[in-house]
């Protein structure tokens, strides 16, 4: 095996208290049991065709110009204090990265808990009255068994429905791992086919709108189609870099197997909180709404959008839990896998329970921000539902509008912002910022590659959501199951199931999606980090993206 030889500090960063690997560190350790090839920076450098310049001294620095051509007059963006390329002495890590971040936003957490406990002592009553209804019905008198409807709900609770909706998960679950293992194989073939299907899809929805003579959707659809028609010319130079990031994400993440499980988790306990909450508003209307009038109260009103809200914040903490996790994960492997301190036994362990402890407050912070715009849209979406003033419907739908491009502004942010609280264990005001000064220095390539690894996920779940309603009416359409006996419900199982088997490769592609955001900000910020430990993956996306060293 070659004796690992590490980079010369002098120009990457300013000499640490110690060395990142000591010589008996090298020959101690061995780096995945691979053969690498010795890093030289001076020697990439000549590579590369780069200027040295004798004032630089870290990556990204405002001392002094980044790697490459020299530049005059010309401030890199800080992203973080401490210098790309430092080692801790303490630790022996990367400076950068904080494994044992503080608690931040602590008053964040304790709001959310406050309404989290306000929504369960409602839930208590409102559970209570539909109870009591079910004992004596709404006027005193409840029909016996043999009389009541099953309906589409009781039925898919019988034997037969359970059985549908196994299908479909089965079916989607399927799909979810081919399409998994087709998009490591072949990459970069995964990303062409999928942005052509784009293409294609939206110039079909046009086609179709056109024939039906609907012409807003139609001439929107015909936009889009041709607007992503252009970028295909644009966005080839793109592909290789897109294509090596997704292939080392999916690489990683096939090793790590408990952040799929855990991914998994969180669909189902969104799903379970999504019927607790249904349940909830329920009994809401069943306390308040007045049946004689039919009209809403000004308490159940203000009961609906509590209920709302807090649905809102705890989806949003729910899903945000899963993706900080998932990104210490990538985090912990970019700056530990390879070198002498090693990946930890259980890093998808160690990273939840930063993720429910030390970052539990920013968590909550970013996501309330998110649930204020939400609950806001609900309320500007019931005005526009009023058909009584036509002037506020529209004023509404105008600001529905905004919310909702500023909602996806945010969420965007919201994203790499996690990455950044569980990496370096930032609170959350700092991590946005940090955010949008990558955004301004990167931004162009980060959103071409999300859109091109994006696709990938979107037309994947697409196919397992066809499928999995095509195996679910087979179902139906063959066993003939007694709660559907003449097809009343057939087109509510097929969406059921279409909306399943979507949701199981979406799930699949949150893990790869929370991977190459954080893979995406380590680089940004440190890829000498990457150089040092993995050389050979540093190489691979240095010639798909040479910025990496600017």
């Amino acid at each position: 095996m070659a004796q690992y030889n590490p980079p010369d500090h002098q120009q990457y960063a300013p000499p640490p208290q110690q060395p990142y690997y000591t010589q008996d560190q090298q020959q101690q350790y061995a780096y995945n049991a691979q053969q690498q090839p010795a890093y030289n920076p001076n020697a990439q450098q000549q590579q590369w065709g780069l200027q040295q310049d004798p004032q630089q001294q870290y990556f990204g620095a405002p001392s002094g110009p980044p790697h490459g051509q020299p530049m005059t007059g010309v401030v890199p963006p800080s992203y973080e204090s401490a210098p790309s390329g430092t080692v801790n002495p303490e630790s022996g890590l990367p400076a950068k990265f904080n494994p044992r971040p503080k608690y931040n936003d602590c008053w964040a957490f304790l709001l959310f808990i406050a309404q989290l406990a306000a929504f369960v002592v409602l839930s208590y009553f409102a559970i209570k009255q539909i109870n009591d209804d079910r004992k004596f019905g709404n006027d005193g008198y409840y029909p016996p068994p043999g009389q009541r409807s099953p309906g589409v709900a009781l039925g898919f609770f019988s034997k037969s429905g359970l059985i549908t909706m196994l299908i479909s998960v089965l079916t989607g679950a399927v799909i979810a791992v081919l399409y998994f293992m087709l998009t490591e194989t072949f990459p970069r073939q995964v990303i062409k086919v999928t942005f052509a299907l784009s293409i294609i899809a939206y110039l079909a929805v046009a086609i179709y709108y056109f024939v039906r003579r609907l012409w807003m959707p139609a001439i929107f659809g015909l936009i889009f189609g041709l607007l992503y028609a252009s970028m295909w010319f644009f966005w080839q130079s793109r592909i290789p870099f897109a294509t090596e990031m997704l292939r080392a994400v999916t690489s990683i993440s096939k090793k790590y197997p408990a952040t799929f499980a855990l991914a998994f988790l969180g669909l189902f306990v969104q799903i379970v909180y999504s019927v607790y909450f249904t349940v909830v508003i329920s009994g809401c209307y069943e306390m308040y709404y007045d049946r004689t009038t039919g009209s809403t109260p000004g308490k159940l009103k203000a009961l609906i959008v509590f209920c709302f809200f807090s649905f809102y914040w705890t989806s949003q903490v729910i899903k945000n839990i899963i993706h900080v996790t998932i990104a210490g994960v990538f985090a912990t492997y970019y700056f530990m896998a390879g070198s002498p301190q090693g990946m930890s036994k259980s890093p998808t362990i160690a990273s939840f329970k930063r993720a429910c402890t030390t970052s539990i407050g920013s968590i909550c912070f970013g996501s309330l921000v998110i649930a204020v715009i939400q609950t806001l849209r609900a309320l500007t979406q019931i005005l526009r539902s009023d058909g009584n003033d036509g002037i506020l419907a529209f004023v509404a739908c105008l600001i529905d509008c905004i919310l909702g491009c500023l909602q996806g502004m945010i969420e965007y942010v919201n994203k790499y912002a996690y990455c950044q609280v569980a990496i370096y264990g930032k609170a959350y005001i700092p991590a946005a910022r940090d955010t949008w000064t990558i955004l301004k220095d990167r931004g162009i390539v980060q959103i071409i590659n999300d859109n091109l690894i994006g696709n990938v996920w979107a037309m994947g779940a697409i196919l397992a959501g066809v499928l999995s309603g095509l195996a679910s009416y087979l179902y139906m359409r063959f066993a003939n199951p007694a709660f559907n006996t003449n097809g009343e419900f057939t087109y509510v199982i097929v969406v059921m199931a279409f909306v399943l088997g979507m949701q199981m490769l979406f799930t699949v592609g949150t893990v790869i999606d929370s991977g190459v955001a954080t893979t995406f900000v380590c680089l940004a910020e440190d890829p000498a980090a990457l150089a040092r430990t993995k050389p050979e993956l540093f190489e691979r996306i240095r010639a798909t993206w040479p910025a990496v060293v600017q």
